[in-house]
């Protein structure tokens, strides 16, 4: 009897590393499911719930499949930068402006600078912020300067770019088509735009200003730039 049984000893041995193996093949195909799942789009991903992240409407998600498989982008935009050497040339001659800067029209903030919103599966880190607005409101110039870019950019729309003395520039974005053309000079509250529903790809949906203010390549705060409202 002794001889029959004792082959079965090192299965016990055995058994027990079996068990181990077959549950961490079990948990690791679940993480692969899930991460499968989770990329497909299948559940939503967890780190949508970020703090500051936005929501954004299922039709807007859908238009934004191209956009899905870039990296976390570190703004919502390239630093804004002088087309080209003439335009160089015509801010040369700015200097500082006296006035402290002004807001360029009012309404709750929407989306801050550096909150994180997301686009699809993609989260990006907001570049200035998103003033609520009516449709067609008038947004004025925050400083005195030479503008610097009329383009539709095919994340925030319809954007003006003004140049100021001390290296600053002004972004207003997610307007209608605006009459400027560059190299115009503009005056402090002076209508750049009215506010649109151009931008596709912006932290929020809808009727509001992207507004943005540069310090060289620095994107500063607005809210810490501008004196309170």
């Amino acid at each position: 009897m002794k001889k029959m049984f004792a082959p079965l000893a090192p299965l016990k041995r055995v058994r027990p590393v079996r068990k181990y193996l077959v549950a961490v093949l079990w948990l690791t195909a679940v993480v692969l499911v899930l991460t499968f799942a989770v990329w497909r789009g299948l559940l939503p991903n967890p780190l949508q719930y970020l703090p500051g992240a936005a929501t954004l409407s299922p039709e807007t998600a859908e238009s934004t499949k191209d956009a899905e498989a870039a990296p976390l982008l570190p703004g919502d935009a390239d630093v804004p930068a002088a087309e080209n050497n003439a335009e160089n040339e015509i801010t040369q001659g700015l200097t500082l402006p006296d006035a402290p800067m002004s807001w360029p029209l009012e309404g709750t903030v929407l989306a801050g600078h550096h909150a994180v919103y997301r686009i699809g599966n993609v989260l990006r880190a907001h570049t200035g912020i998103d003033i609520e607005a009516d449709r067609g409101a008038e947004v004025g110039a925050a400083w005195p300067g030479i503008v610097d870019k009329v383009d539709k950019d095919p994340r925030l729309g319809w954007v003006v770019e003004i140049r100021h003395g001390g290296d600053y520039l002004t972004q207003y974005g997610n307007l209608e088509e605006p009459a400027l053309a560059v190299g115009d000079a503009i005056g402090q509250g002076e209508v750049v735009g009215r506010v649109g529903a151009s931008a596709k790809l912006d932290a929020a949906t809808g009727y509001f200003l992207h507004f943005a203010v540069y310090r060289g390549a620095e994107p500063l705060d607005p809210v810490q730039v501008i004196s309170p409202r």
